[in-house]
């Protein structure tokens, strides 16, 4: 085939209906509103749904072992009874919880008979009619459903923790993070850098200004006696998370307290040998400016802990606001709006898009109108100002220095931050690989099947509409999008298939990596506080006469962060690679689809495999539990 592909004129979805926003997340471009289309199914509702049950399910456990404290363990169990009349709900017991049927198998059972169930019966049966009342829009967005949910139950934490045991009482029923039991240990703390929540800001060391100042004496009394700075930087073995990114955020104190974010340099090295190594913290500095911020060492006690802690409050401030929010979220939506405006749906790079942009333009749209305004979730917990919180995000995504859309592809990543010594043991990039390659794979045979040569590529006027429309001024704004680095260039089969690439694994695995760990680790404060409540040390002496635990945030938000996180990394609607039932009415598609299925039961075997040497598992690239597209 030499010529484009021939599709019908029209989209069935009209382009009225798909019409760009730029003050939403300004100047970014989202989608003006929701279409019927794009608003979520009955089914993933009732996974939300079950998921605040769940959650919900948590805190009255919590209120039930907190009553027992307070009594010596002599009082009488309590209720487990959510009251929901006020939405014509009635009242649910959670104690049938754990008998609930799968959301799949109830959403199915949504408008028919329950008494299978058993005890079960009426809890399902209301769950059905949460789910239904959400679907028809009568109780407002997801982080309304949770809200409306969590506010039923009056008894909450308050207070500061009077140790570390309260942060680790909040877990009931909902399940504590593997790390959460070695989060003070340095292993701990350079393993979330490789394999954490937020492990794409590592960096290989090139200069001596990289390595923070570091004397030799401290550099040898981790790494090993006779080993030298100069020595580990020559042979490539030091490496820093640098999150300058965050130095002009403005210090927050919504609701109540003050709050402090850091833009911490954290120096890390692998030691001298050979084989598959890990990291090992060697140096923090709690600021950019050397001459404000003392260099803390693991020789340094508290110091030490409490510059850690700025290591972590930045981190989840980076992951929520760039990694997570700005390079998945937001840098996806403008495809999915450009996609329905320009090509058919009938279009062959349509019908291969159009499964991996579900639910991203109505979780967006919440979230703009939810979650990052004022008074929302992110207000409350993140560190900064609200304002400097959203301008991070678009920041993230306008500084074509650091980021843009090929420098954001997988293979270019790892090549611009250094990190591809096989020596580092670094479970993102190995699994991240392995998906990446098999999403490409799938990709080249699917385009092959339509476009056979460049010419094709480049006589596609829907797809060069398209391509034109992602990075125009009055259209989706994308940067870096185009062979080259020409914005919005497209006449290659090769760039047309790294590109199509980038978006199926940033709305599917990217995506699935950083989101799903907001419940896998983010839930346990001491691993990932969004917040500091006292700022950083500034000396030894400081640190040893304040304690570590004034930095954490207070028990509502420790409370808030749990339930808000584990709604975010607790529902998992779709799965990569199962497209709906004769999605490709091109039958030649269907071996290649098999192809790459096969390849993703593979690659989770051997995540599997992996995982059971590893210091802990790391589970977000496993295919069967990542989504197809952005939709929670």
């Amino acid at each position: 085939m030499s010529s484009a592909p021939t599709v019908s004129s029209r989209s069935e979805s009209s382009a009225s209906e798909y019409q760009y926003n730029y003050t939403y997340v300004a100047p970014l471009a989202m989608a003006q509103g929701v279409p019927a289309n794009q608003r979520p199914t009955l089914e993933w509702w009732g996974q939300v749904i079950t998921q605040v049950l769940h959650i919900a399910s948590n805190r009255l456990h919590w209120v039930q072992e907190q009553e027992q404290r307070k009594h010596g363990g002599a009082a009488p169990a309590l209720s487990l009874h959510v009251d929901l009349s006020h939405v014509g709900v009635g009242t649910l017991d959670l104690g049938h919880l754990q008998a609930l049927p799968a959301p799949s198998t109830l959403a199915g059972k949504l408008f028919g008979e329950l008494h299978e169930f058993g005890e079960a019966a009426e809890l399902a049966g209301k769950t059905a009619l949460l789910a239904r009342k959400a679907f028809n829009q009568e109780l407002g967005s997801v982080f309304d459903v949770l809200k409306l949910v969590l506010e039923a139950i009056t008894t909450k934490p308050t207070g500061r923790p009077g140790s570390m045991q309260d942060y680790f009482n909040l877990f009931t029923t909902l399940p504590l993070p593997a790390a959460a039991s070695s989060y003070e240990e340095d292993t701990t703390f350079a393993w979330m850098r490789v394999a954490g929540f937020n492990p794409l800001v590592l960096r290989r060391a090139h200069t001596l200004e990289d390595t923070l100042g570091l004397q030799d004496a401290a550099l040898g009394a981790v790494l090993g006696e006779g080993d030298t700075v100069q020595r580990a930087l020559d042979e490539g073995r030091l490496y820093l998370a640098d999150y300058k990114a965050l130095a002009r955020v403005v210090n927050g104190n919504a609701p109540v307290s003050p709050k402090y974010c850091f833009a911490p340099r954290a120096l890390f090295g692998l030691p001298a040998g050979s084989g598959l190594r890990q990291l090992r913290p060697l140096g923090i500095r709690c600021g950019q400016d050397a001459s404000s911020y003392p260099l803390f060492t693991p020789a340094d006690g508290e110091a030490w802990l409490q510059a850690k802690t700025t290591v972590n409050v930045a981190d989840v401030n980076y992951h929520e606001m760039i990694s997570h929010l700005g390079h998945t979220h937001l840098l996806v939506e403008p495809f999915v709006v450009a996609t329905h405006r320009n090509l058919p749906d009938d279009h062959p790079v349509s019908l291969l898009l159009r499964p991996h942009f579900e639910g991203t333009l109505y979780i967006n749209n919440a979230a703009q109108a939810k979650l990052i305004a004022p008074g929302g979730d992110v207000d409350m917990l993140m560190a900064g100002t609200i304002q400097a919180s959203r301008t991070v995000s678009v920041e993230s995504l306008l500084d074509t220095q650091d980021f843009d859309f090929n420098q954001g592809m997988l293979p270019n990543a790892l090549k611009q931050r250094d990190v591809n010594d096989p020596a580092l043991d670094y479970p993102y990039r190995e699994d991240a690989r392995l998906v990446w390659g098999a999403i490409e794979n799938w990709v080249r045979a699917y385009v092959g099947l339509y476009y056979t040569s460049d010419t094709a590529v480049a006589q596609d006027t829907a797809l060069q509409a398209w391509s034109a429309e992602v990075v125009a001024q009055e259209g989706g704004r994308v940067k870096g999008f185009g062979e080259d680095g020409i914005a919005g260039k497209l006449t290659t089969v090769d760039y047309l298939i790294q590109a199509l690439t980038m978006l199926i694994f940033t709305g599917s695995a990217q995506h699935a990596a950083v989101n799903f760990a907001q419940a896998g680790v983010m839930t346990f404060v001491p691993l990932a506080p969004a917040a500091a409540y006292r700022a950083a040390p500034p000396n030894r002496a400081d640190a040893a006469l304040n304690p570590g635990l004034d930095q954490y945030p207070p028990l509502d938000m420790a409370a808030e962060q749990l339930s808000f996180l584990s709604l975010l990394g607790g529902v998992h609607h779709t799965k990569l690679g199962d497209y709906p039932f004769l999605w490709f009415k091109n039958l030649r598609v269907h071996g290649h689809l098999k192809d790459f299925q096969a390849d993703l039961e593979r690659i989770g075997a051997t995540i599997q495999e992996r995982n059971m040497t590893r210091r802990f598992p790391y589970p977000y690239f496993i295919p069967s539990a990542i989504p197809q597209s952005i939709n929670i």
